[in-house]
């Protein structure tokens, strides 16, 4: 994220922005359970980006043909 500091990693920003929004309705438990929810969709989001695509690349069609009750 541009413009960011250098030392806040990605889920912190995440964190604070949900915690600023939400946080005066939330419990301390509940709070918790957002930080490890946003860990979690954060490194789902760094595999994501990982994988590296060609541009001839397309996701993978599965064909099933209809066969009518006979």
């Amino acid at each position: 994220m541009a413009g960011q500091q250098s030392d806040q990693t990605e889920a912190d920003i995440l964190f604070e922005m949900v915690k600023s929004r939400y946080g005066d309705r939330l419990t301390e438990d509940q709070l918790e359970d957002v930080r490890r929810t946003v860990d979690s969709v954060v490194g789902n989001a760094e595999a994501l980006r990982a994988v590296t695509l060609d541009n001839a690349d397309e996701p993978p069609a599965v064909f099933t043909p209809y066969r009518a009750e006979g």
